[in-house]
């Protein structure tokens, strides 16, 4: 289980390390007529998501070493040989890979349908993801971010949307 998750965080910290340079190549606040450049968000985000991967990993590898400290000797040799069970597919097992393709395809989607129905797509696809069967939660999510997003960027940042 910690290999799983170590792979998960460097996977995090990979993503955000790659995703640094487009979001360099941005114009700045002072490139632009607008308060807040268009490369103030994603820089927001992008050293919240390596943060956040650096604790992430830091946590595994803590639990790790605490886990192999806590278990006796004799019961290493025995988990080693005994066999697991096959490994199932199932969305709750992989929802973490299914959100990380979501925010790659999010970021290229963009670029071709624009900010506001590329950023609608992701919240539905998010929400879906995390659970939600409502279709009512879904719409009400749905128009509360699309709201959030037109008024928080272009009302109140004077930020229009690409």
């Amino acid at each position: 289980m910690h290999a799983r998750i170590t792979i998960f965080a460097l996977g995090v910290l990979s993503l955000a390390v790659i995703s640094l340079y487009p979001t360099l190549q941005f114009p700045s606040s002072a490139q632009v007529s607008t308060f807040i450049g268009p490369r103030v968000w994603p820089l927001t985000l992008l050293g919240i998501l390596f943060t956040l991967g650096l604790v992430l990993l830091a946590i595994t590898l803590r639990d790790r070493k605490q886990a192999l400290a806590a278990e006796p000797p004799s019961s290493q040799e025995s988990s080693e040989n005994a066999e697991l069970p096959p490994p199932r597919f199932s969305l709750a097992r992989t929802r973490h890979w299914w959100f990380m393709a979501a925010a790659v395809a999010y970021t290229l989607l963009m670029q071709s349908v624009g900010f506001l129905v590329a950023s609608l797509i992701f919240t539905l696809a998010g929400t879906l993801l995390l659970g939600a069967r409502s279709w009512v939660t879904v719409v009400i999510t749905l128009v509360v971010a699309a709201v959030l997003m037109q008024g928080v960027f272009v009302s109140l940042l004077g930020i229009p949307m690409p």
